[in-house]
């Protein structure tokens, strides 16, 4: 399950033009990304929701899935959050014994998916969450573990004191069809049915995964994450920088281009200079820019 059909207010004025799972990084859907790492993990069928502009994210999904992936699609009128969009999208998962892989469709992160799936069976949980150790965990909602792995408190509570150490969750989890009978039919799937089980004491696994990770809240953190896979400091298969730049075929970084990112039938006027800049596809920059997302209809400044 690919979640894919949020609002992305923190990247405003971006997602004013495209929504947040179709904004380009590195010259590609976010949420290719994620549909990558799946298939590469061994998935075939991914079944994304969507809700704004769902005719657009569909199409450029479509176009983004990898070669042997079947793609659905489950459309929200109304945004349903976390746990309604599982629920609602549960009729179109294709056997009903398998457990569920659920991943944001908005980071860049690519956890040991078949380590976390194997924990998961032989535990036998309801539900298995992937967390990564962050100083600010306090900050988005601890997850506090015991020695076994065992979820103890959700967005730090309760105090249990059986916790060992206090993690941030990744956005990925996996859940076992029993899961599904606690969805909502709207809500927060962490506040409504995770605390379910916690409370109730059912089988909730933590597994720690420390692989790079990175998120795309605000258009800083949009504009940081395309210059570090262009740098080459963030890797990810298939993104091949040149010269610290990521360009279309034709292009070539230069005095002129530097540590950017360009897409494709972008036109760059004569005397123009680019440094450390996003420039989204089909665009013509008329003035140089240094630190700055450049779309269409915008040139937003980044500090």
């Amino acid at each position: 399950m690919l979640l894919a059909a949020g609002l992305g207010t923190r990247l405003r004025p971006l997602t004013d033009l495209r929504p947040k799972p179709i904004v380009p990084v590195a010259n590609k859907p976010l949420a290719a990304f994620a549909m990558e790492h799946l298939a590469g993990s061994g998935v075939t069928r991914i079944v994304a929701n969507t809700h704004p502009r769902p005719d657009k994210v569909e199409s450029a999904l479509n176009g983004a899935c990898p070669d042997g992936v079947e793609l659905l699609f489950s459309r929200e009128s109304k945004l349903l959050g976390t746990g309604g969009g599982l629920r609602k999208a549960y009729p179109l998962f294709d056997d009903s014994r398998d457990s569920v892989i659920v991943m944001n469709g908005d980071t860049l992160f690519a956890p040991d998916l078949a380590r976390a799936m194997e924990k998961h069976e032989s535990r036998n949980a309801v539900a298995t969450m992937i967390l990564r150790r962050a100083p600010d965990a306090a900050q988005f909602g601890a997850i506090g573990i015991d020695a076994s792995g065992r979820v103890r408190s959700l967005l730090g509570t309760p105090h249990d004191q059986a916790v060992r150490e206090e993690l941030m969750f990744t956005g990925v989890h996996i859940l076992s069809r029993e899961a599904f009978s606690a969805m909502p039919e709207s809500g927060c799937v962490i506040r409504i049915a995770y605390r379910h089980w916690v409370d109730s004491g059912a089988s909730v696994l933590g597994i720690v995964d420390d692989s790079p990770w990175a998120d795309l809240g605000t258009v800083s953190e949009y504009h940081r994450l395309n210059l570090a896979l262009a740098s080459g400091s963030f890797t990810w298969p298939g993104i091949s920088p040149r010269g610290g730049c990521i360009l279309p075929n034709g292009l070539e970084a230069s005095a002129s281009i530097r540590r950017s990112v360009v897409g494709q039938g972008v036109a760059i006027e004569e005397g123009v200079t680019l440094d450390r800049c996003i420039v989204w596809p089909d665009v013509r920059v008329e003035r140089s820019a240094t630190n700055a997302v450049i779309t269409a209809d915008h040139i937003v400044a980044v500090s």
